[in-house]
């Protein structure tokens, strides 16, 4: 039995460098990818938030749908989904309806303006990353492929 006060300490796990070099790449990526979500939704407008920006695109993505199902979808608290929705709507980047099978209930779609202009910034960004990947041998690109779906498998678990 262990003393009176005395620290519980987790057995120390053997260093990796190699995963260390992951983490740190991973986070750079991450990093990376919150300065272009930053940026795209400043595009859009310079108020708007990269959630904001996340939910608009998922609704042009998605299509219309309920508060609490788009909510599921992007991973939202109900309370932050409304405050993006507010502003989306004061931007006029998206519309509400009443659900025709619940007039209680209310669908949420992106207006068509928004659909054009998040679909023109889609085709942006993928020609971009084309031309940034346009370089790569052949073989590279096969890897990243093949090792970016074993990730995807990991990530299954903590959905």
């Amino acid at each position: 039995m262990a003393e009176s006060g005395a620290a519980m300490v987790a057995p120390e796990r053997t260093a990796s460098p190699k995963v260390d070099r992951i983490e740190q790449q991973f986070a750079a990526f991450f990093d990376g990818y919150r300065q272009r979500l930053r940026q795209q939704a400043a595009q859009l407008d310079p108020a708007l938030q990269p959630s904001g920006y996340r939910t608009l695109f998922e609704l042009v993505i998605g299509g219309p749908v309920g508060a609490g199902a788009l909510a599921e979808r992007l991973g939202f608290d109900k309370s932050v989904l409304s405050r993006q929705l507010h502003q989306l709507d004061d931007l006029g980047f998206v519309s509400r309806e009443p659900d025709p099978s619940d007039r209680r209930a209310v669908v949420i779609s992106a207006t068509p303006d928004a659909v054009v202009r998040i679909n023109q910034m889609r085709t942006d960004a993928r020609d971009a990353f084309r031309g940034e990947l346009s370089g790569w041998p052949e073989q590279d690109l096969d890897d990243l492929s093949r090792l970016l779906a074993k990730l995807a498998v990991l990530n299954d678990g903590a959905r």
